[in-house]
């Protein structure tokens, strides 16, 4: 497979074709019409999407066409959504097909503005967004894009910086180094697209090891220290005594208090690790860090992150729809630990270790689980294997859960979906699985 860096303005006489058709796919074809107006492009997908451009100039073919076509391509411009380890691809590379993406067109961008590329198993989110929060507010004109939602390619030149959060689809083949690099946190996750935990770590990893010129990682992270050993030489470090770290009442640098942890409206330890790496980002900028804490602390969090619903009927609704593995579910437990809680989990599975979860529930009683979907019974098998078997029970889909959770939760206990797994089972995307629990947690008609 042939792999080089590519602007736009290199694509025109190239004969190209586009492989998935989502909302990146969709970034990289109209940034192409902006400039060629009259090019051909080829678009491939599993199926024709509903609202593709009725336009002299498209060829659409599925993908079983697709492989008859190879040969009468340059170029092609690959989603994030279709693994690298796809079959096709291998027919790209005998071909000496070039395969790109719309991420590294993008870095191979000439501009002025610095980038900053966060990634992680889990709260990359969460700190892309903080991060451009700060950072806006302190006066930089920031930019926020990436597998947060903006594509890049969908993103305007005025920029002081970009913040952009980098899937491990995106990390995998990333051929140009952002200025700086962060890396949050490694879980096993996304077999399905990686075929391996280890593949899965290596393609998260890349990130790093594409050469930025400032790295960030997490001392905390024992995967990190594994699968990152050396260190790059200069790594800057958060969760470290020596650096930014949290105390039991801080947030300090090195022996000097940034900021009080009273003051933070982000729940839990996990969003305390956040905001560490984001002030050390902050810190690597040479901001002043109590001022860059000031808006760290106002920063209320993303929609389906531990979003408070509020009450109805007695009981509080949490939307934690974004919460696709394990450790992201523990960690919105915790953040609610001593709570009487309903938690509704499961979808996808990606084949997952549910393991540390189900101990985590077994240890406090005060949590009853509601399954369903895929990954709800290897949650359940789990659970079972342990001994828990009173605080568990099993649902057809989401609907039924909160249906079963306003029956069972107590008042003044929290409904919480976290659901440890993707949605792409039974959802659009963990956007919709969330919307779909705000609509079902307002209406008490359900129960009736």
């Amino acid at each position: 497979m042939k792999e080089c860096w590519m602007t736009l303005s290199e694509l025109e006489d190239k004969r190209l074709a586009i492989w998935g058709l989502g909302k990146e796919g969709m970034s990289s074809y109209r940034a192409l019409r902006r400039l060629f107006p009259t090019k051909d492009i080829m678009l491939v997908d599993r199926v024709r999407p509903p609202l593709l451009p009725n336009e002299p100039h498209i060829d659409f073919m599925s993908e079983n066409e697709f492989e008859s076509r190879i040969a009468d391509l340059d170029v092609v411009i690959k989603a994030p959504g279709i693994s690298l380890y796809h079959p096709l691809v291998a027919k790209l590379n005998q071909h000496n097909v070039t395969l790109t993406s719309a991420t590294n067109i993008w870095f191979a961008e000439p501009r002025r503005a610095r980038v900053i590329a966060i990634t992680g198993s889990a709260g990359k989110s969460t700190t892309a967004a903080l991060l451009s929060h700060i950072l806006n507010h302190i006066g930089l004109r920031t930019l926020l894009g990436g597998n947060i939602g903006t594509p890049l390619l969908d993103l305007d030149n005025d920029a002081d910086y970009y913040v952009v959060e980098l899937s491990s689809y995106q990390t995998a083949d990333l051929e140009y180094p952002p200025d700086i690099a962060v890396l949050l946190n490694l879980f096993p996750e996304h077999i399905d697209w990686h075929r391996s935990h280890a593949q899965y770590f290596t393609d998260k990893c890349h990130l790093i090891r594409v050469g930025a010129k400032a790295v960030i990682l997490n001392r905390h992270d024992p995967k990190t220290a594994e699968w990152l050993r050396p260190a790059p030489k200069g790594t800057l470090w958060f969760n470290d005594n020596a650096t930014i770290h949290s105390t039991s009442e801080f947030i300090v640098s090195g022996k000097n208090i940034v900021g009080r942890l009273r003051d933070i409206h982000l729940p839990g330890d996990h969003n305390r690790s956040n905001i560490c790496a984001a002030l050390t980002v902050c810190r690597e900028l040479n901001l002043d860090l109590k001022e860059c804490f000031k808006w760290a602390a106002s920063f209320r969090g993303l929609p389906h992150r531990l979003e408070n619903l509020g009450g109805q009927g007695g009981q509080t609704y949490i939307n934690d729809s974004i919460a696709t593995t394990p450790e992201a579910t523990l960690a919105a437990l915790s953040s609610l630990s001593g709570k009487n809680i309903t938690l509704l989990a499961g979808g996808q599975d990606r084949h997952q270790d549910y393991s540390q979860l189900a101990e985590y529930i077994r240890d406090h009683p005060e949590i009853t689980v509601i399954t369903a979907y895929e990954s709800g019974a290897k949650l359940n098998t789990a659970l079972k294997g342990i001994g828990v078997v009173s605080t568990m029970e099993a649902a057809f889909d989401l609907r039924q859960s909160v249906i079963r959770a306003q029956e069972i939760t107590p008042q003044g206990g929290f409904i919480l979906l976290s659901p440890a797994a993707p949605s792409y089972d039974s959802f659009k995307n963990f956007e919709q699985r969330g919307e779909f629990f705000k609509i079902f947690s307002r209406s008490k008609i359900l129960t009736s």
